[in-house]
């Protein structure tokens, strides 16, 4: 069986796209409350407690997941590491495919970097970690994502009330990654 763990240990931390990505650790509690209870940021993802040792014990139980390659929480850094831009995670880990999710970056970070931060976590899904899906539930109001999210034609499973349900496979991936890095100015 892929230790997938081990991969993610052998490739972070790491700099990429001009940033420094690695794991969520304890000492990220305090940045990711700032953002998951952010009024803006937060409009269109699951409330979250504003009590930091609810983060953290969150955070350790994670950990237990990363252990078993099941969970992977990144936080994107400026390239001097002295400041956090960001997050996303690849989750629900099954045999072929993933979610990937969490995708909150600070107002600050601008637009670019948390498009960076994404295509940084779908290659770690696609081409680290091999897996051939990646499945994205974007909610139906939040239409900037979901207008970014269809620019790489995923394939619409399903929709409830609330989101749009995509599967997203790596030449989709790729395709778009590829003109969105150029835009950027990268590869």
């Amino acid at each position: 069986m892929l230790n997938r763990k081990k991969i993610i240990d052998q490739l972070l931390p790491v700099s990429k796209y001009g940033y420094y990505y690695r794991l969520v650790e304890v000492e990220d509690a305090e940045f990711i409350l700032s953002l998951r209870n952010n009024e803006k940021l937060a409009r269109f993802i699951n409330k979250t407690s504003n009590k930091l040792e609810e983060q953290i014990n969150w955070i350790k139980e994670y950990k237990k997941r990363e252990e078993k390659g099941e969970d992977f929480y990144f936080i994107c850094l400026t390239a001097d590491m002295k400041t956090k831009l960001g997050l996303n995670r690849i989750y629900d880990i099954e045999s072929n495919s993933c979610e990937i999710g969490s995708w909150l970056f600070s107002s600050k970070s601008g637009q670019d970097k948390a498009i960076l931060g994404d295509l940084f976590c779908r290659s770690i899904a696609f081409e680290a970690l091999n897996l051939k899906i990646c499945r994205i539930a974007v909610r139906k109001k939040n239409k900037p994502v979901l207008r970014y999210t269809k620019s790489f034609n995923p394939k619409l499973v399903f929709e409830d009330e609330l989101s749009f349900n995509f599967e997203l496979k790596y030449n989709e991936y790729k395709e778009q990654r590829d003109k969105l890095l150029n835009i950027l100015g990268y590869e």
